[in-house]
């Protein structure tokens, strides 16, 4: 457990209407490890709660790595420990859930390498951009444990089941070009321009109404399984309800940009 001198897992600011996690652990790689998790957690909760906040970029500090996996000493002490062990993934899984069940659109900023858990949280984010040195594996199977059922799930649902079969039997490592060819990340750039692409698409839905972005987050999942009509019908009242749409469309009509609120 961490002691209250312990430094912070994540760091959190907010600029210009985005907010910012930096995962600073430099001693074991940015690790996702349960400190981490909890950290990212209050801070997507801290981003939430502030109506200012609209886009949430999480990324890593350092040049080394934006996540590694899990923190292997914490791994260590599951051994032998089974319910411990569904305990500790039900836990980190919750940081998945809470990424794509956020309103809050999230870029992840992949500056450097995304090992496991760190490929993991990346995919848990709506949009992806990697430095062209960024690196990408999922090695779970080189250290003997396995993904949980909801990290299968975000590697299927971002290359399909071939290509997660190969990453996860393999473990072999991919540069961003090819992480870029199979679906891994968005979109790829230049070191020097990671930040500049990060502002364009920042700008980009900065852009766009808060509710229509929220409302689409909550609908995506459900094209796996028939959309049942109680999500259907708040996502139609959080829209059509709502003061941005009379502004898009007030806006849209005097050729002007939409000053959208939230509301």
């Amino acid at each position: 457990m961490p002691s209250r001198n312990d430094p912070p897992a994540a760091h959190y600011s907010v600029v210009d209407h985005v907010a910012h996690l930096v995962i600073d652990r430099p001693a074991v790689r940015n690790a996702v490890g349960i400190t981490t998790v909890d950290a990212l957690l209050a801070g997507l909760a801290r981003a939430e709660g502030d109506r200012a906040v609209r886009v949430v970029v999480i990324t890593g500090a350092g040049d080394r790595a934006f996540a590694s996996g899990a923190d292997l000493d914490e791994l260590a002490a599951l051994a032998g420990a089974v319910d411990d062990a569904i305990a500790y993934d039900t836990h980190v899984g919750r940081l998945y859930t809470a990424l794509r069940a956020s309103p809050l659109p999230v870029i992840a900023r992949v500056q450097a390498a995304a090992i496991g858990g760190g490929l993991l949280l990346a995919l848990a984010c709506d949009h992806r951009i990697a430095a062209d040195t960024a690196r990408f594996a999922m090695p779970a199977a080189r250290v003997g444990v396995m993904p949980s059922a909801i990290e299968h799930r975000l590697l299927v649902d971002a290359v399909g089941p071939a290509r997660a079969r190969s990453l996860l039997l393999t473990a072999r490592r991919l540069d961003a070009a090819q992480a870029l060819a199979i679906g891994l990340v968005d979109e790829v750039v230049p070191s020097s321009d990671l930040d500049a692409a990060v502002a364009r698409v920042t700008s980009d839905l900065l852009a766009s109404a808060p509710r229509s972005i929220a409302a689409t987050k909550q609908l995506l999942p459900e094209l796996e399984a028939p959309i049942d009509a109680a999500t259907l019908h708040a996502a139609y009242a959080s829209i059509y309800g709502s003061a941005d749409l009379r502004e898009g469309i007030a806006a849209f009509k005097a050729r002007r940009a939409p000053r959208f609120t939230g509301d």
